[in-house]
């Protein structure tokens, strides 16, 4: 996964265009789903940043995909979900069916985790490491 994130990280690209739509990039697939973040975020000491998870069946609720807005603090080495919406369709296409905006606690990522590549690419450095001095 660490390989992977070393090569999105060289094509993460900002842009100053006002309007800014959701570029997904691949970050992780399991049997059960695909993992995406929005490679379009501001770098720096906390960032935002949007994952979506898009499922090969729909899940229990009968959703196919979900978003969630994640806090990451570079600094500390953690992050908290601050958003999570469900929707109808795949790649968070359609009305969110649930939304939730309540601010999950922080957590440093678990090594291996879909967390933990977001952490990577939103800071540049492993979570349990710390920045390189």
């Amino acid at each position: 996964m660490k390989k992977i994130l070393l090569s999105l990280m060289g094509c993460v690209s900002l842009s100053l265009s006002p309007s800014v739509q959701a570029e997904w990039k691949v970050i992780d697939v399991t049997e059960d789903a695909a993992y995406f973040v929005d490679d379009f975020f501001e770098p720096g000491r906390t960032v935002a940043i949007w994952q979506l998870v898009d499922y090969k069946v729909p899940n229990k609720f009968g959703n196919l995909s979900a978003k969630i807005l994640w806090e990451v603090d570079c600094v500390h080495s953690q992050m908290r979900s601050k958003m999570f919406s469900s929707h109808p369709f795949r790649m968070g296409v359609g009305e969110a069916l649930t939304m939730d905006k309540s601010t999950g606690e922080w957590e440093t990522p678990a090594e291996d985790t879909q967390q933990e590549a977001i952490f990577i690419l939103a800071c540049g450095f492993e979570p349990q490491l710390g920045p390189k001095t």
